[in-house]
């Protein structure tokens, strides 16, 4: 019996002892040391991305009858500028090598985490009608 409620007070203190360092840490100050990232953005917004590719991005000499999107994995360093640029969605070998080579000039406002500039991945989608940069969503329709 003397055993028993040994090990019935230990639990109940181990316990107490655990509640407490649980407790020692109030929720407001755990929410303030996480910092909040923001990813990296082309300067001009939205509309300034597509204005900037329709006007970078050249179609390859041989002419591709292609439809689909390309995707590029941006790696963006704290200054702004693209460290690197990787295809994630590839369509054919030419239109993969303009879509790095438009990436790789573009300019960005950094990814921040709190307030401090860090380095920051974004992805460019390019789509591709017709072996074109086209960003007009037209119904299709199977003949």
């Amino acid at each position: 019996m003397r055993h028993f409620t040994l090990l019935l007070l230990l639990l109940l203190t181990a316990s107490a002892r655990a509640q407490f360092f649980f407790d020692f840490t109030p929720r407001q100050q755990m929410e303030q040391r996480q910092e909040r990232f923001t990813p990296p953005e082309f300067k001009g917004g939205e509309e300034a991305v597509k204005a900037f590719l329709q006007k970078n991005f050249k179609s390859p000499a041989v002419r591709e009858n292609v439809d689909g999107r390309i995707v590029v994995a941006v790696i963006v360093n704290a200054k702004g500028n693209v460290e690197e640029a990787q295809v994630v969605r590839s369509m054919t070998k030419s239109l993969d090598a303009e879509a790095i080579k438009v990436c790789k000039k573009m300019k960005f406002k950094p990814a921040t985490s709190g307030k401090k500039k860090v380095r920051g991945r974004v992805d460019i989608t390019f789509p591709i009608r017709r072996g074109r940069l086209s960003f007009f969503d037209l119904p299709t329709t199977d003949v």
